[in-house]
């Protein structure tokens, strides 16, 4: 039987070089080729992980052969029919959950950025042996973490994994160095949780809290449908993100997300990080298992276009934080403020005007994941206005049917129909089974809140389950999502003027980030990459430019200083009031039992 083999050295670390050995053995075909993907599922950006492949040869029984190249991804190779041996090196320097890392303090990788496709061997055996490296000692404890069957390893987990698929095999991420480790059990399923850079990190709490999130997402769906699931975590100064796979999560936080032994508060940061596992734990099932039809299977040499990311990246978004109310985390003031925090997001993008959900989703190829200075103004993500999205028809469907349906039986549904036995859904896929769970006609709401851009029916739907929401001008700086489950009661702590800019602070003044359109900056001339320098010949070095320009009266000009190009320009600024974009949520204590029926 033919089966193929890959071999992943650390030794030249210091160089960010996997070296990595491709052998084919039982006699495979003897003219094939060899391709690595264009890009991860769950990341819809072409990477072009072949780039990275600083050398590569080919041999049979020593000879060389030569490799044809066909196009950037693939070569073709002609063997003599004995066993083959492929070396080739990538280089690995990303430190995001997406590709792959290498020095000789830590290893990670996707396989998609390792692991060569042999065409025509796909459904065969795949097996990776992790070899510890000759440096590795008793200062730098390397040890190898992943989700992947075992097939023989060390009590350090150097050794081979197995798998049985090309397809599987890349979808398991490897974390190889000196972690932190701990696991809990949920229904008779080990879920290993792995800490890299942060030591200090409360494991045990984590590990906790994490089973209340499992459980209750197990609950929702009826069954878990792995044997074994890893949360690997990379703890860094500044960082967020998390890459979902079919038995494990690849994660990347802020250390200061992480608690600490002898710190029980359940900060903001906290919940941020419990929302980013509860998000990729979801995925599970919505988006591994429950799919796109245009994504079964996944082509990994080119784009694979849907118009139904806002459902498996928007209704997952939904559910994340919902999920840390149900495992009763969170309680329902901290719901709210965090869905405050999405309609304040969303509210600020110019973009929900310009773009739907639909082509949010098929577009994401080149403007979700492409994003420049105005993007702000011109797209909106189906992350948050997808969440939104999922609300809207979660508080529709309990509306019209007094609370018989809601998105929960909905997405069972979805998982019965398509998920437990792999179907693809077809575009059509979602309206359907929400039609046909609830017995509604549907084709109004989904007109409006997925294919245009009309502003979503929040402010109705919230207001039949007693929340009021109302849009205020921020209480902060106008680039912060400041939010509160109350309406804000002084007028004097809100802002007075619009900026209508975001900005980063540097040590020659502020650099313009990005420009909102038809706002202030824009009209006063301002553009992105500009330096202002000075509003109304005061210095901001000391001073954010929202506080000085609240200074002023409003319906003045004043002048803003500001380099570009180096070149020194004053530019009109008329001072207008703030936009009203941040969300506040209220409601009477009369009706939080109408809210627990939406939320439980």
């Amino acid at each position: 039987m033919t089966s193929v083999h890959y071999s992943v050295s650390l030794e030249e670390a210091h160089a960010h070089l996997f070296n990595v050995t491709c052998q084919i053995n039982g006699g495979g075909p003897k003219k094939f080729i060899i391709s690595l993907p264009a890009w991860i599922p769950g990341s819809y950006l072409i990477r072009d992980f072949a780039k990275n492949i600083v050398r590569i040869k080919a041999y049979s029984k020593d000879v060389e052969i030569k490799l044809k190249k066909i196009d950037k991804d693939s070569w073709s190779v002609e063997n003599s029919g004995g066993p083959l041996t492929i070396y080739y090196q990538i280089y690995a320097r990303d430190q995001s959950v997406r590709t792959a890392y290498l020095d000789q303090f830590r290893g990670f990788f996707n396989g998609t950025s390792l692991f060569l496709k042999i065409h025509g061997l796909e459904s065969g055996k795949h097996l990776v042996q992790i070899n510890r490296p000759s440096w590795a000692n008793s200062k730098n404890k390397f040890r190898v973490a992943t989700s992947m069957d075992v097939n023989k390893i060390d009590s350090l987990g150097f050794g081979t994994y197995e798998d049985l698929s090309y397809a599987s095999l890349i979808d398991h991420p490897f974390e190889i160095g000196d972690f932190d480790r701990a696991t809990f059990n949920v229904n008779g399923v080990c879920h290993e949780v792995v800490i890299t850079g942060n030591s200090r990190a409360d494991l045990k709490r984590i590990c906790n809290d994490l089973k209340l999130i499992v459980k209750t997402q197990i609950k929702f769906w009826g069954e878990l449908p792995v044997n074994r699931y890893t949360f690997l975590i990379n703890a860094v100064s500044d960082g967020y993100g998390g890459l979902e796979h079919s038995h494990s999560t690849a994660l990347i936080c802020s250390k200061k997300d992480l608690p600490v032994l002898g710190n029980s508060a359940i900060t903001d940061d906290y919940i941020r990080f419990l929302g980013l596992c509860s998000h990729e734990y979801f995925h599970l099932w919505n988006i591994k298992r429950i799919k796109p039809a245009a994504l079964s299977p996944y082509d990994l040499t080119q784009e694979n276009y849907t118009e139904l990311l806002w459902a498996f990246e928007g209704i997952t978004s939904y559910y994340d934080d919902l999920m840390l109310f149900r495992a009763g985390l969170i309680n329902t003031n901290q719901y709210l403020n965090l869905v405050a925090r999405t309609l304040t997001v969303v509210q600020k993008s110019v973009g929900r005007t310009k773009q739907t959900l639909a082509d949010s989703s098929y577009y994401a190829w080149t403007k979700f994941y492409k994003q420049d200075e105005s993007a702000i103004n011109s797209i909106v993500s189906y992350y948050s206005k997808g969440s939104l999205a999922a609300l809207c028809l979660d508080l529709h469907l309990r509306s019209k049917t007094d609370g018989r349906i809601s998105l929960d039986n909905v997405m069972r549904t979805l998982w019965n129909q398509y998920g437990r036995n792999q179907y693809g859904v077809p575009e059509n896929g979602i309206e359907q089974v929400a039609s046909q769970v609830s017995g509604l006609n549907l084709n109004a709401f989904f007109d409006r809140v997925i294919r245009s851009t009309k502003n979503l029916p929040l402010k109705t739907l919230l207001k039949q389950f007693g929340i009021n929401l109302n849009f205020y001008a921020a209480t902060d700086s106008p680039d912060k999502a400041t939010v509160s489950s109350n309406a804000p009661q002084n007028q004097r702590d809100r802002i007075k003027h619009d900026l209508g800019l975001t900005y980063l602070k540097t040590s020659k003044g502020f650099k313009v980030k990005q420009v909102i359109e038809s706002r202030a900056a824009q009209k006063a001339g301002i553009a992105p990459d500009d330096l202002i320098i000075a509003i109304n010949r005061r210095q901001i070095d000391l001073n954010d430019p929202q506080k000085l320009i609240d200074m002023e009266k409003t319906g003045e000009v004043i002048p803003i200083h500001i380099f570009r190009d180096d070149v020194l320009y004053t530019l009109d600024f008329q001072l207008i009031p703030a936009s009203k974009d941040t969300a506040y949520l209220s409601f009477e204590p009369s009706v939080k039992n109408e809210i627990q029926k939406w939320l439980d």
